[in-house]
């Protein structure tokens, strides 16, 4: 069997925040998880907001503690854009205010997964964090995703509870930011 792993340098991929000029590539995004029937974690309201622009605006007044009660809660939303073809290939988010289990999400662009995007965008967001002053944090998975647990396990997380949350078994694992 062919790995389909590719090497991708952090350097290769753009860490940011959505903007107008990725409207048609999170547009894209969207409907390919729509496409395949995948959940879009880590994704914030894409998928109730059929309209990238307003996905973008909605973005936007979640990260500004002024709006971000109205817009649903406070979080910051990331795109991780892959340089060499402008494509967006996964995104990340942190959530405030919520139970520190579920403050990050991530999902890579189903065409695009077992490439390493979806540790990049895990280790993007603890250097987010780590410039944010946090030392540690928590995350939580389904034990039957292999993918995202071992993902986690990479990036130094250490299983220490598991939960049910409406109804789904969940695995929660600190990682350690250093």
């Amino acid at each position: 069997m062919v790995s389909n792993k590719i090497d991708i340098k952090l350097a290769d991929i753009d860490f940011i925040r959505p903007s107008i000029e990725y409207a048609k590539e999170i547009g894209d995004y969207r409907q390919e998880f729509l496409d395949n029937g995948d959940h879009m974690d880590g994704c914030g309201p894409l998928r109730k907001h059929e309209n990238p622009e307003e996905y973008i605006e909605i973005c936007e007044q979640k990260r500004n503690p002024d709006t971000a009660e109205v817009a649903g809660g406070r979080a910051e939303q990331f795109l991780l854009v892959r340089r060499s073809d402008n494509r967006l290939v996964a995104m990340a988010q942190y959530r405030f205010g919520v139970d520190p289990k579920f403050c990050i999400g991530y999902s890579v662009r189903p065409s695009e997964r077992g490439k390493g995007y979806a540790k990049m965008a895990l280790q993007n967001l603890l250097v987010w964090l780590k410039d944010k002053g946090q030392v540690s944090t928590s995350i939580a998975c389904e034990p039957s995703n292999e993918a995202s647990k071992k993902v986690i396990l990479s990036c130094g997380g250490r299983l220490i509870d598991t939960c049910t949350y409406k109804g789904i078994d969940l695995m929660v694992f600190e990682i350690p930011i250093e």
